[in-house]
């Protein structure tokens, strides 16, 4: 009979700590990401550069090495006190003062640009936009290429649901991973479910897609589409069955406990 109760304390002792052991593994992010082969690796090569969206706020400015022949390609300056008026308008914040007025970019994907007239711009990259400006710069207008510099004010990811600082988060170079996402957002809590987050999109044309990202798999930092979040994207972590079933106890602590209830029936049985 001793032998038995051991025994059976012992198998509910090896299952408390197997299930605590699948428990923690279920936290970790991109397992086995140093799996990944060197020739998959390189296919992921390269800066990610965002797409261009309407609502987009950009600034653009050209230069040319030949004097005063790219003023009239330059929006001109705010005028005094507007700084302070566009910050509350656009939300972009910071010091605006004495720069140059910015662009927004319409429900077409079109901004109106100084000589060139409307330029559709809705899904090219930021090289893409500085390429097609100055392409349509010269030579026609100017003798000499000129350097357009492009970039985009309003980048901005909402993170909601289990974080521990849900809100809106900017990236003042245009790009942000969803690990960074999730990393100015305080992290998932360990009611999160790391392979379920909801990822929500606006698409070039405007129409809303859903996909449904697994945290837990390797394989998605190899995918740019989704690795790498677009300007408005919308990420939601929905809580776990844990937390649902009890709002006093985190995953561990749950764990725990059906651990210890497995060890007192044991020691019910075998003392019968």
């Amino acid at each position: 009979m001793n032998l038995s109760f051991f025994k059976l304390i012992l198998f509910g002792v090896i299952f408390a700590c197997l299930a605590s052991c699948n428990t923690h593994k279920n936290l970790i992010y991109l397992q086995d990401a140093h799996l990944i082969g060197a020739d998959s690796l390189a296919q992921t090569k390269g800066i990610h550069e965002s797409r261009i969206m309407a609502n987009d706020i950009l600034s653009i400015t050209v230069n040319s090495e030949i004097k005063g022949a790219a003023i009239d390609f330059n929006l001109p300056l705010l005028p005094s006190g507007a700084e302070e008026a566009i910050q509350k308008r656009t939300n972009t914040g910071g010091n605006t003062s004495g720069s140059l007025q910015n662009y927004l970019v319409d429900k077409d994907g079109i901004i109106n640009f100084p000589i060139l007239g409307e330029l559709k711009i809705v899904g090219m990259t930021i090289k893409e936009v500085q390429e097609h400006i100055a392409n349509a710069i010269y030579p026609q207008y100017i003798a000499t290429k000129p350097i357009v510099n492009v970039r985009q004010l309003n980048f901005e990811v909402s993170v909601l649901g289990e974080v521990n600082k849900p809100g809106i988060y900017k990236a003042d170079n245009g790009q942000m991973t969803i690990l960074d996402a999730l990393a100015v957002a305080g992290d998932m809590t360990i009611y999160g479910q790391r392979n379920n987050v909801l990822l929500v999109r606006v698409q070039e044309d405007g129409e809303l897609a859903f996909h449904q990202i697994n945290l837990r798999d390797k394989n998605l930092a190899l995918n740019k589409d989704f690795f790498y979040l677009q300007q408005n994207d919308k990420l939601y972590i929905p809580l776990n069955k844990a937390r649902g079933n009890s709002s006093r106890f985190g995953t561990l602590e749950t764990v725990s406990l059906s651990a210890l209830s497995v060890i007192i029936s044991v020691v019910a049985i075998a003392t019968r």
